[in-house]
């Protein structure tokens, strides 16, 4: 149990008050993203033999994330950080209230 969320985030609530029986529907993420570094990205659309790739390059990359789903955004931040990449990012990280900020410190110290 995470301090901050003693009773669970949103999901866990909503996933704790179903009855045995009942149902969800899931989708996504669709395609997949790989990113090579200094603005590179190999783009891969669609499954199996119908999958299409695809490369993209950017000088600016805008971020858009909202709780939890910090942890793919922080993995690309990081390995930014670790490899010198040049390229310019922004982001627009949402969340309920200023407590609920994920690795707060992390963030702030990747902003300088």
């Amino acid at each position: 149990v995470h301090p901050k969320f003693p009773d669970g985030g949103k999901m866990s609530q909503h996933l704790d008050s179903l009855a045995i029986g009942d149902t969800l529907d899931f989708a996504g993420p669709s395609g997949h993203v790989t990113y090579y570094g200094n603005g590179r990205f190999q783009l891969l659309e669609g499954h199996g033999k119908k999958a299409v790739e695809t490369y993209r390059s950017a000088k600016h990359i805008g971020m858009i994330s909202g709780g939890t789903g910090i942890t793919p955004m922080l993995a690309i931040i990081r390995f930014m950080l670790r490899e010198d990449d040049e390229t310019e990012v922004s982001l627009l990280f949402a969340n309920q209230t200023e407590d609920d900020i994920l690795v707060r410190e992390e963030l702030e110290a990747a902003a300088k």
